[in-house]
């Protein structure tokens, strides 16, 4: 196996996948751009673009390559001399992908980061640590197939560390949490010891978080530019502006992730709901199997609030992402998307 694509994650099961596919190179999207992607192999990095066929087969963004990705490319010597652009002519099957709906009014499906294996959601411990946010997050990136690892930054901004921690605890469900200020490098070490050679995670969070300092501090350099917070708001400044891929002086993968404004979840099941696991253990002693949790006899969810062993709020938060989940399967049926992938945009 060659050695160079190990260090980008490669391994026997991709190159298992790769074999349906004679004659074409494997390489992984490194940056994602509007159409046309950069891509990194054993020997470096080059431009490629999904083929037509590809691009106007694909019924939505999901179908066409995004950073994390591995792809099976032609052409590769030409585009390495930046004659032309590698042809993808297949993505290889995923074993993750983090997908929330499209920003705005548009009833599509937006692909955030393909096969990683952890997800650090990064939350400012000033003024940005909102619990109904963060349950919003680990839903999608559980529904996605990866894990979430929750990482508030800015821990010395904090008056009350303690308590700013014990609220992210309270929604986390057993998900580790990590208290980190970037800037002086405490919490790094405890994600570092998460991290493996070879595996994929990604950084998602709001804008001015501080992710792209977290990635700096990661990587042990400039990786990313960094803007100060706001002296009026206590907020960073939104820095990052596409994915990108970078790997770890540990032997790592890290994406770094623009911030999101807004994080609306996608299903493609009208009867999916939101992965609470602990409302989930609980639930399995709910006298019916479908139980919603609200007015239906014999829930023991709504018992297990009732005797304080489970949040109101926390059951609060799960309706909340449900109901947004069946608002969405109505307006689906009642408004068909339309909206196709844009075309590859042409770069000298």
């Amino acid at each position: 196996m060659d050695d160079a694509l190990t260090a980008l994650g490669w391994d026997a099961r991709w190159a298992e996948a790769l074999a349906a596919y004679p004659g074409l190179t494997a390489a992984r999207v490194a940056t994602g751009h509007r159409g046309a992607v950069e891509v990194v192999d054993g020997e470096g990095g080059f431009w490629a673009e999904p083929t037509g066929k590809m691009f106007f087969a694909a019924a939505d963004r999901r179908a066409l390559p995004i950073v994390g990705d591995w792809v099976a490319v032609a052409d590769v010597e030409r585009a390495r001399d930046k004659r032309t652009r590698a042809a993808i002519q297949a993505i290889l099957p995923r074993r993750s992908c983090v997908v929330r709906r499209a920003a705005g009014e548009r009833e599509e499906p937006q692909p955030l980061v393909a096969n990683v294996e952890l997800v650090l959601v990064v939350t400012s411990a000033n003024q940005d640590l909102n619990p109904r946010r963060l349950e919003r997050y680990f839903a999608t990136v559980r529904a996605g197939g990866a894990q979430p690892v929750l990482v508030v930054n800015k821990i010395d901004l904090a008056a009350d560390p303690e308590a700013v921690l014990a609220t992210a605890r309270a929604v986390t469900e057993g998900t580790d949490v990590i208290a980190m200020s970037a800037l002086r490098g405490d919490g790094v070490d405890a994600i570092t010891a998460r991290l493996g050679r070879g595996r994929t995670a990604a950084v998602v969070g709001s804008s001015g978080v501080g992710k792209s300092t977290l990635v700096n501090a990661l990587h042990g350099a400039a990786a990313q530019v960094t803007q100060p917070i706001r002296a009026d708001d206590d907020r960073g400044r939104h820095t990052t502006t596409r994915r990108s891929l970078f790997i770890l002086p540990g032997g790592a993968l890290l994406i770094d992730t623009p911030g999101m404004r807004e994080l609306a979840l996608w299903t493609d099941d009208d009867d999916e709901k939101p992965r609470f696991d602990d409302l989930e253990r609980i639930a399995a002693g709910c006298r019916f199997a479908d139980c919603h949790h609200q007015r239906e006899p014999g829930c023991a969810v709504r018992a297990a609030v009732a005797a304080g062993e489970l949040a109101a709020d926390r059951l609060a938060g799960f309706h909340k992402l449900a109901g947004e989940l069946a608002a969405s399967a109505i307006r689906r049926v009642e408004r068909p998307r339309t909206g196709r992938p844009q075309p590859p945009v042409r770069r000298r």
